[in-house]
């Protein structure tokens, strides 16, 4: 009965855990269905075939589900939305919907006092981020700052649907409901997963530019040696005549021998660009 009851206490909810938890439930179901219908503000379900063929190739780089549900093999996204997850609709958002940019530009941090449309999107997109990256819990004193700011972007894009307060109740209903531990963790483990592939997207493009400068310095040393090859051949060949075959010979063995130096050095970093890729 006593190890029953230890176990029982190790494994119960804390107020630290409950807190992250009832965000992460109020980003993943209200937050993330508002910004479906501010999607469906600006770009009708109807419209969005024709709307995403005509930007396709300005797309960012997409995770393998999300092309896959935007841009199927065969026919088109028929959906309203409702499979779109917060990562997808703030690219969509961001990149085709004309909404202007924040004072401080898409992703990063706003002033609080700017309200804009961009501004509020830019706010759901950070707190889901903190909400992820704080693996122990959230303290009250968190929790009342971040419940506060999520709060108030709610309000700011009911105003912009013009649904009244839609949104704002769907909040203060989460802030007071009985918690399910086991129902809310759903949405916690929801919430890390988009935060992953959001990562692993990340890592990708800084493989991808890393891997670009690294070709980009490649071809200047290439080019550079390559120039270098041709003053040493050049200089090495002038005044040299038929009276003096041993000197000839011997200068065309060290031009063969530089060009052997220049290949070895070319595969070099083309070894070098595909590992940092792979990696």
């Amino acid at each position: 009965m006593c190890s029953l009851a230890i176990a029982s206490t190790s494994y119960a909810a804390t107020e630290e855990m409950t807190n992250i938890n009832r965000v992460s439930r109020l980003l993943m179901d209200p937050c993330t269905d508002q910004l479906r219908d501010l999607l469906r503000f600006y770009i009708p379900p109807a419209n969005f075939n024709t709307v995403i063929q005509t930007v396709k190739s300005q797309l960012p780089r997409l995770t393998e589900p999300q092309r896959k549900l935007i841009l199927p093999n065969s026919g088109v996204y028929s959906g309203n939305y409702d499979d779109m997850d917060v990562s997808l609709l703030y690219i969509l958002l961001r990149n085709f919907c004309g909404i202007q940019a924040h004072n401080k530009g898409w992703g990063n941090t706003p002033d609080s006092a700017d309200r804009s449309v961009s501004a509020n999107i830019e706010r759901l997109r950070l707190a889901r981020n903190r909400c992820g990256h704080s693996t122990g819990g959230m303290s009250n004193a968190e929790f009342n700052q971040v419940w506060s700011e999520i709060r108030a972007t709610v309000v700011d894009l009911d105003k912009t649907l013009g649904i009244g307060n839609k949104y704002q109740e769907a909040v203060d209903f989460i802030r007071n409901d009985t918690m399910d531990p086991t129902r809310d963790r759903h949405f916690r483990d929801q919430l890390l997963e988009q935060i992953t592939e959001t990562e692993n997207i990340k890592k990708d493009v800084r493989s991808i530019k890393s891997g670009y400068h690294i070709v980009c310095i490649s071809r200047c040393i290439f080019f550079l040696m390559n120039f270098a090859f041709k003053i040493v051949s050049f200089s090495c060949i002038s005044g040299k005549t038929e009276e003096n075959d041993e000197q000839v010979i011997e200068v065309k063995q060290k031009i063969i021998k530089l060009e052997s130096m220049r290949n070895e050095i070319l595969w070099f970093l083309k070894i070098l660009y595909f590992v940092n890729v792979l990696l």
